[in-house]
């Protein structure tokens, strides 16, 4: 968990400075240790430093004094737009809208631990792991988790190496993708659900699969209910997708539960499947 936040900022005008004040303020309510520095002055990192981030506009100076794998968020300002990016992931443009919990996201991406995307009654939604993986071949287990929709590599270390790109690649790239579902009471995942990108299609895709013993239970509908609300008001998404392979009627009635209209027949990877829509609500 983040502890402390440096800000190094090299953009002294009184905008700046003044909502770098207020952003110290909004941090340290949150009980985030944070320090403000001129960019000249910033101290070197210890070797026992919590775990930290810096704010700058001014990365590569920032690497001279903490080091190459220190944890860095972009500052744009009017100059440093105009630089790349400096091999980092994520860039501000606006002090405002950065609070604790954004930042603990970028320090988690950066040390590569799973982002918590949102909470329910019963369930925790969260990105995957690599130490998920008997998790997902204990879900895809039953035969019938596979009737539908494709399962996993016979080969274990196959299937980690594929979990492991998905994770460096597709929720840094999109902000979504299947996410784990793991109980609170006991911390068990009991399946996947999410959003992916269809090639060619016009919205995002729904995707859920729930162990077959935890079926019957309202986990799937729970999970999609506050997933679709998260891609509706949080990823401002226009609309949803979702396709089913013909005769799969578990699927079809949970998405008919969920207010998804049957739009017609279409092909999907090869086989013929129904296409669900679902608008977002006015």
């Amino acid at each position: 968990m983040l502890e402390k936040v440096r800000i190094a900022i090299a953009d002294r005008s009184q905008e700046t400075v003044r909502k770098t004040e207020e952003l110290k303020k909004r941090l340290q309510a949150d009980g985030i240790i944070t320090e403000v520095y001129p960019i000249l002055s910033l101290p070197a990192a210890g070797r026992n430093t919590p775990p930290e981030l810096y704010l700058t506009d001014c990365p590569e100076k920032v690497r001279r004094v903490a080091g190459e794998n220190c944890c860095i968020l972009l500052y744009l300002d009017e100059k440093s737009r105009k630089l790349s990016f400096h091999g980092l992931p994520c860039a501000v443009e606006d002090l405002e809208g950065i609070d604790a919990d954004y930042l603990e996201k970028v320090y988690r991406r950066h040390v590569g631990e799973p982002w918590e995307i949102l909470r329910t009654p019963r369930l925790t939604v969260r990105e995957q792991k690599a130490e998920d993986l008997d998790s997902l071949y204990e879900i895809y287990a039953h035969p019938d988790m596979t009737a539908y929709m494709e399962g996993l590599s016979s080969d274990k270390k196959e299937e980690l190496e594929r979990l492991q790109s998905y994770i460096r690649s597709v929720y840094p790239l999109y902000g979504f993708g299947l996410w784990m579902l793991e109980r609170k009471v006991d911390g068990v995942c009991i399946g996947r659900a999410g959003f992916f990108w269809r090639e060619g299609a016009e919205y995002p895709e729904l995707g859920f699969a729930v162990k077959k013993s935890e079926q019957q239970k309202g986990y799937c509908l729970e999970a999609c209910r506050a997933i679709l609300d998260h891609g509706f008001y949080e990823l401002d998404f226009q609309g949803v997708q979702a396709l089913t392979r013909e005769g799969n009627r578990a699927a079809e009635a949970v998405l008919e539960r969920l207010g998804f209209r049957n739009s017609g027949f279409t092909e999907a990877d090869g086989a013929r499947a129904v296409r669900w829509l679902l608008s977002r609500p006015q």
